[in-house]
């Protein structure tokens, strides 16, 4: 049997690293195995701290992913090393929380220096934003466009443009109400249950930080507060996603059609690239191989209702995820709050550009 590697490679992951783990742990566990030398701890910190972020680099993160997951993973394999590794073999080794803290430093220098790159250009960015015909509440899309000008195929700006885009619908949109210059706009998340997961979300993230961070204190301030970081993080980006489903609605005009779900993808689609525009009648469930070619322009709900439509596409176009992170579809599935009033629209638009 031929291994299709690109469909197993989470099967491949999660059986490299429960080798690894398991493998360390008979080391220290197993009194045939004992004594150890040094060369076995450091062997072991090596498994943790470089074996694990690597193969999580290649097989998870890699053109999918913000480098700055690898910041977490490193945590997690140093704390993976706190509790497989003894106490007594470790505490020679006291010095790594404080290279890991050094790593994440780093990463942040890196970001806010790219902050200062874009903030020397930042007045003439506004500037342009506030003369944009579609309004404030598609801040990413605008923002996008007028940064591509200043700084045109560089990845990591654009993932700077989504932490910018985060801090703006998380922190500075809350009065902000939908506001749209020209063309039909279409909710899509008024019929599901969005809000209510973003909610929870964060409701569970908040009671983890506060129990987690007072355990994790006693053992390590500075794991303790990285991982705090990260806990805010992942709540603002739960309040980023539920202002911008609620400022984003789905945008039709005479030539583009503009689909944002939220901070986490979005596309620019003209009406002319458009091949088929129908009900939805294929299954409930894609497969990987069909996901692979589609955009799935619906919410995260409690349970995932079958797409309304299907938008067949003559070449595949760009679709824009989170973390400057791109990918090609020719075909996209969505559901809007008025179905009818929705394909109408639509229908009269592709007749007036065939």
């Amino acid at each position: 049997m031929v291994l299709n590697f690109k469909n197993n490679r989470v099967s491949i992951y999660l059986f490299l690293i429960s080798l690894i783990i398991l493998t360390n742990y008979l080391l220290y566990n197993l009194e045939v195995m004992q004594p150890l030398s040094a060369t076995a701890v450091i062997g072991s910190l090596i498994d943790f701290l470089i074996v694990i972020p690597v193969t999580t680099y290649f097989l998870i993160i890699r053109k999918k992913y913000s480098l700055k997951y690898m910041g977490l993973v490193l945590l997690a394999g140093y704390g993976l090393a706190y509790f497989i590794i003894p106490n007594h073999h470790l505490a020679t080794y006291s010095f790594i929380p404080y290279i890991i803290a050094f790593s994440e430093g780093a990463l942040i220098l890196i970001e806010l220096y790219l902050i200062y790159k874009v903030v020397k250009v930042l007045p003439e960015i506004l500037k342009k934003l506030k003369n944009n015909d579609i309004n404030t509440s598609y801040f990413l899309l605008n923002l996008r466009k007028n940064i591509e000008e200043y700084f045109p195929n560089r990845r990591i700006i654009h993932v700077l443009l989504s932490d910018l885009s985060m801090f703006y619908y998380s922190l500075f949109s809350w009065k902000r109400k939908v506001q749209i210059s020209t063309g039909q706009t279409f909710t899509y998340h008024n019929k599901t249950s969005v809000l209510a997961v973003y909610i929870m979300i964060i409701h569970a993230t908040v009671i983890e930080s506060v129990g987690l961070h007072y355990l994790l204190h006693e053992w390590n301030a500075i794991i303790a507060f990285i991982l705090l970081l990260f806990n805010i993080y992942a709540i603002l980006f739960s309040l980023a996603e539920i202002q911008a489903i609620r400022l984003t609605p789905f945008l039709l005009t005479d030539k583009i059609l503009y689909l944002q779900v939220g901070i986490t993808s979005s596309m620019e689609l003209p009406l002319n690239k458009i091949k088929e525009f129908k009900y939805y009648d294929g299954p409930e469930k894609l497969s990987s191989t069909e996901q692979k070619n589609i955009y799935d322009a619906r919410v995260l709900d409690f349970i995932q209702e079958k797409p309304m439509f299907e938008i067949n596409l003559k070449e595949k176009q760009k679709i824009h995820l989170i973390f400057g992170i791109t990918r090609e579809v020719d075909r996209i599935i969505l559901n809007v709050d008025d179905s009818q009033t929705f394909y109408r629209s639509l229908l009269e638009k592709l007749e007036f550009n065939s």
